[in-house]
């Protein structure tokens, strides 16, 4: 079992050409007139039109200008100066993580004259040497994707692979999705991956997998960098930075509903003429509603106070068909005269079991118990020489739910001070099954993540951008009757701890036949 908690803060001022931050993005550039002369003073105005929100700042006496920590989505910038006509740049999308470069040339002429320029050639990050790419919020949700992990999508990268080995360490210890997801970026291990979701630690210091996945629908856009990349992210080799959705100036809605269920499959074309078809449900479900917060008659938000809530669930069920070898009643009898072998006496010397029988007397009450309790008979024909091999067949179901929620708010108390605050919890409950019935794994995993946040514009050239944040994250593999049954009492065993942790059965190997416990 594993369990941490982590606590995070950020204090950071910058001056007025800076650096992409995690979770967030910048729009810098200069401003001249049309000889290529700079401007120094003009009032540079950047405005998200979903939200309302805007900012205000001036270009310096090299005429450049700096709008940092602005969330990702689509931006107007208009650029205005006393004896020059005005210019306004409207959609420019700013992602994740980058650093925007727009440069306004404004010809003579009166304030009131208003240039608008529309599309253009791309926006190009000049001012970072890290190279990564974006996947966005409309391929995020409109790609196909099995499960709906959206880090799928980094395969669309360059240098990335999905298709790598998983942690097996991982697997053992913890369990869960997280540990059979493998990404690998510029042919490195998985753990050499470091993840920030809205700017903050979402990386597991056990095995550096993801800490939270958000759902689709509650995601903004991702970007994944490789190489050379800003101190602010501090380790690792790839680094996986995730913005979350806020909420704008319009109400949006959408629920949905993923089912999967093998009534509607085909028979594996190996399959028996009569065998029936393992079964299989899996339903994905949730939705996700953001918006202005509107209170009738006592406050409307619009343009200052948003909110994002999403839900997630996924309800499970997968039979797996798998065969072993267990002990048959001649084995738990102490007969073993049809191995055609001389069993001897351990505590006599030289002298062997008549028939290669051992005497019920001398069956320790230990193996005893272990063979009557927790051993099941083969319940079907075995094969090979002895006819014992593979006779018994376990069709148990491997049970995996899943319940996880996300709720963001943002505040825009003014040009100069903004806010936001998120909150998400995942619990994803998993059974799985040994070769043996009723002798699996129980998967439990319980994570939390509170991300506090505040933007401060100070003068015209400096911003201050706060965060704090907590993790919270418990993981459980353990044989499922830990914390139930003391098996390690019952069985009278030395040496092994009495934490009700390690309760279940420990491990039995019997060499040849299948292995129980844990």
């Amino acid at each position: 079992m594993f369990r941490f908690l982590s606590a995070f803060a950020a204090v950071s001022a910058f001056s007025l050409i800076l650096f992409g931050q995690a979770g967030t993005g910048d729009i810098a550039g200069t401003v001249a007139d049309s000889s290529g002369a700079v401007i120094s003073g003009a009032t540079v105005t950047v405005t998200n039109p979903a939200t309302g929100a805007s900012r205000s700042l001036k270009t310096n006496e090299s005429g450049l200008y700096s709008a940092p920590a602005l969330n990702p989505g689509a931006y107007t910038i208009k650029v205005e100066m006393q004896g020059f006509q005005s210019q306004t740049r409207s959609s420019v999308v700013l992602q994740v993580g980058q650093v925007a470069t727009i440069d306004f040339a404004l010809p003579v002429g009166n304030v009131a004259e208003v240039i608008e320029v529309t599309g253009g050639a791309p926006v190009l990050d000049t001012e970072t040497t890290s190279v990564g790419t974006v996947i966005e919020n409309k391929r995020i949700v409109e790609l196909p994707l099995n499960g709906r992990n959206y880090l799928q999508l980094a395969s669309l990268i360059p240098g990335a692979t999905t298709n790598g080995p998983a942690s097996s360490q991982g697997q053992q210890r913890m369990g869960g999705a997280r540990n059979s997801f493998a990404l690998n970026v510029a042919g490195q291990r998985v753990h050499y991956n470091h993840y920030s979701l809205d700017g903050m630690e979402n990386t597991d210091p056990n095995f550096n997998t993801y800490l939270f996945l958000p759902s689709i629908d509650a995601l903004q856009e991702f970007k994944v960098e490789a190489g050379l990349f800003s101190a602010e992210y501090g380790r690792a080799i790839a680094q996986v930075n995730v913005s979350t959705k806020s909420g704008a100036n319009q109400f949006h809605g959408v629920a949905f509903e993923f089912l999967r269920n093998s009534f509607f499959d085909a028979k594996d074309f190996f399959a028996a003429p009569n065998a029936p078809t393992p079964p299989f449900k899996r339903n994905q479900f949730g939705g996700t509603f953001s918006g202005p917060v509107l209170i009738p008659k006592l406050y409307n938000g619009k343009n200052r106070l948003f909110f994002m809530f999403n839900y997630e669930g996924l309800r499970e069920r997968r039979t797996l068909t798998r065969t072993s070898t267990l002990p048959d009643a001649r084995y738990r009898s102490g007969n073993f005269g049809f191995l055609n072998r001389t069993i001897r006496d351990p505590f006599n010397p030289g002298q062997v079991f008549p028939n290669g029988i051992i005497p019920e007397s001398r069956i320790h009450a230990t193996s005893r118990k272990v063979l009557n309790d927790f051993y099941p008979l083969p319940n079907q024909a075995g094969t090979g020489a002895l006819g014992i091999a593979n006779n018994y067949l376990n069709s148990e179901s491997r049970k995996t739910g899943g319940d996880q929620y996300t709720f963001r708010t943002d505040l825009a108390k003014s040009q100069a001070n903004t806010f936001f605050f998120r909150f998400s919890q995942t619990k994803e409950p998993q059974y799985i099954p040994s070769v043996i019935f009723d002798q699996g794994n129980d998967v439990d995993i319980l994570g939390q993540q509170g991300v506090l946040g505040h933007t401060a514009v100070i003068g015209p050239n400096k911003v201050n951008e706060f965060k704090f944040g907590m993790n919270y994250f418990k993981s459980a593999n353990i044989q499922q009757r830990a914390f139930q049954r003391n098996v390690v009492g019952e069985l009278g065993l030395q040496g092994i701890s009495q934490d009700p942790l390690f309760w279940g059965i420990p491990v039995f190997q019997v060499s040849g036949f299948a292995n129980i416990g844990e």
